[in-house]
């Protein structure tokens, strides 16, 4: 089984933001390799974008990725193999 680490989570997670690009809706694919592991998201997504008001700073979007639909494939040397990719999880370690 393939783990999941937090870095992995971070690469997925900005490969998946630089695909939405500025776009309200997302459905595609979006793959990063860890070493010989291929890791290939395939998902449908709503984001949603809000300003923060800041004192100190011009304000910044909140980013809210809502996903419709996911699925997480790892393979390594073309032989699928499970892993204990949590889309939650994801969202929760990114910096969006």
């Amino acid at each position: 089984m393939y783990e999941f680490s937090n870095d992995v989570y971070v690469e997925v997670a900005e490969r998946l933001m630089e695909a939405i690009g500025g776009r309200n809706f997302f459905s595609g694919v979006v793959t990063h390799y860890d070493g010989d592991v291929c890791c290939r998201l395939r998902t449908t997504v709503i984001v949603s974008r809000r300003s923060l008001p800041s004192v100190d700073a011009p304000s910044s979007p909140e980013v809210v990725v809502k996903p419709v639909w996911w699925e997480m494939s790892t393979a390594e040397g073309g032989v699928e193999m499970d892993n204990d990719f949590s889309f939650g999880e994801m969202l929760n370690v990114a910096v969006w």
